[in-house]
């Protein structure tokens, strides 16, 4: 049971005496370091004093920025050495999606395939080291960390193989200068840009200064790279100027390169005539031809970009379009969390956007494909959201924005859970909706409870919200099967599991 925390380490460390005594070593072993390297002035400013449990700033964690540098050096040797290809994504909203479209399309899931791409969500200043170095996550366990070290130092320096020539390297970014960081681990040939949205904007100001940020991608590019972008926003779009290499569209817009021409939510109807989804089918016209795709197990127009950002990649790597698509309808059914269709209690089914809410771009996205999906009589469709963090001072417009549309489309109850989505309900109810829809909880186990008693036969209930706000927890309650929780869902670890 984990009792005591190392302010230096902030993490908690155990008060066995099998590993406490290493987190205690690693805590004074911090402290001598801090006070070696940090000049006095510095120590003694009151919101750095090391008195009781306090936490100091950011900036100021000295071993883990130790670790951190060990990881980023070894994955860069690494790098240097063995000169992988290397695909870059990120952007505001649908890199998950987009990382793991075109991994399918390159045939990462295919027999001694040597593409390997970002395990979940590894895309910060740990999560792209481990993906180069094909480690995972120790969590909390002490042991499981000097293994984890002991094998980056090994591959690091020379004395094995990463095992990847083509790497899909997912790329995060919450505060300036993230990307800068990891780009100079992997210096990327192919950089792909999804969208800019206001998401963290909390940490970095505008959507301008978001934009900025992913724009670090492109201005990375080698002169023979190839720059991926969205044809459909324009901040992306505006990322050409600072391209100086070759650039492809993906996108509706005309002039793309891979165009998206239709996307129809692919639906079946049971004995009982109630409707629901099963799928997506995406139309595209790449190079004067078209093509379909099904997509199984996943809906909405978001994972219509991210298969024709897959496609970008994979025609300018000359990979035929009918083998890429042949991959990624075998490959891919959707990832936990990101518009996965899920059968619910009750006869009911459920759509788990559960993985994030970055911004009102994505909720409303989310709410226009669940509006799209056709009903039969009878069934109703429901939105569970969360809040939408790291906002910022567009916080509250941003929430408003959501509820003035799940208004605006005619949605038949809305479920709000935490202190932020009270803003959503908020401005549906002034928008027109009638207040015995609304329904606002503090807690996403609160909201998941109401929800058992709400559902009935033939519902489809769209769930979405913040890492924060625990939304998964909604789909556990309400999916058919919760044995298949672990498989199917996000943050289904013994470390999530156990956070409030």
């Amino acid at each position: 049971m984990f009792r005591r925390t190392c302010p230096r380490l902030l993490m908690p460390y155990p008060s066995t005496r099998k590993t406490g005594l290493f987190w205690r070593a690693l805590e004074i072993m911090d402290r001598k370091v801090y006070r070696m390297r940090t000049p006095r002035r510095i120590i003694l400013r009151p919101e750095n004093r090391m008195e009781g449990p306090r936490r100091r700033p950011r900036d100021n964690i000295m071993l883990k920025s130790v670790i951190i540098t060990i990881f980023a050096a070894a994955a860069r040797r690494a790098i240097r050495r063995e000169k992988p290809f290397i695909i870059a994504v990120t952007g505001s909203v649908g890199k998950s999606s987009a990382k793991e479209t075109i991994a399918a399309a390159l045939g990462a899931r295919e027999a001694g395939s040597s593409v390997r791409a970002s395990l979940k969500n590894y895309n910060n200043e740990y999560g792209v080291p481990f993906t180069i170095l094909n480690v995972q996550t120790p969590g909390r366990d002490p042991l499981k960390w000097l293994l984890v070290l002991w094998r980056t130092l090994w591959l690091g320096w020379g004395f094995g193989r990463i095992g990847a020539t083509t790497l899909i390297l997912e790329m995060g970014a919450d505060h300036k200068g993230d990307l800068a960081w990891l780009v100079g681990i992997a210096p990327p040939s192919i950089s792909v840009i999804t969208a800019v949205a206001p998401a963290h904007t909390e940490f970095f100001g505008t959507v301008d200064d978001v934009a900025n940020e992913k724009a670090t991608l492109i201005r990375a590019l080698p002169a023979d790279g190839l720059g991926v972008l969205n044809n459909d926003d324009s901040r992306v779009t505006a990322m050409r100027k600072e391209c100086r290499t070759e650039c492809a569209y993906f996108g509706t817009s005309e002039g793309s390169d891979v165009r998206i021409v239709d996307a129809q939510t692919l639906t079946e109807t049971n004995e009982l005539g109630h409707i629901f989804p099963v799928g997506l089918v995406v139309s595209f016209a790449v190079l004067g031809k078209e093509y379909a795709l099904e997509l199984r197990g996943t809906v909405g127009r978001p994972q219509a970009y991210a298969a024709a950002a897959a496609l970008a990649v994979a025609t300018k790597l000359d990979i035929p379009a009918a083998k890429a698509l042949e991959r990624l309808e075998r490959d891919y059914h959707g990832i936990p969390g990101r518009t996965r269709i899920i059968k619910g209690i009750k006869g009911t089914y459920l759509i788990d956007d559960s993985y994030n809410a970055a911004s009102a771009t994505a909720v409303i996205s989310a709410l226009r494909d669940l509006a799209g999906i056709p009903v039969g009589e009878g069934q109703r469709r429901i939105a569970a959201f969360g809040d939408m963090r790291e906002l910022g001072e567009y916080s509250d417009e941003a929430h408003r924005s959501v509820g003035h549309e799940a208004a605006a489309l005619g949605i038949d109850e809305l479920v709000t859970c935490g202190t932020l989505a009270r803003a959503i309900a908020a401005a549906a109810q002034e928008a027109g909706m009638s207040a015995e829809r609304i329904h606002s909880f503090d807690t996403s186990a609160e909201g998941g409870l109401f929800l058992q008693g709400l559902i009935r036969q033939g519902d489809l209930i769209l769930v979405k919200g913040s890492q924060g706000s625990r939304m998964e927890k909604v789909v556990k309650e309400l999916m058919a099967e919760p044995l298949q929780a672990p498989f199917l869902l996000v943050r289904m670890t013994k470390d999530w599991i156990h956070r409030p």
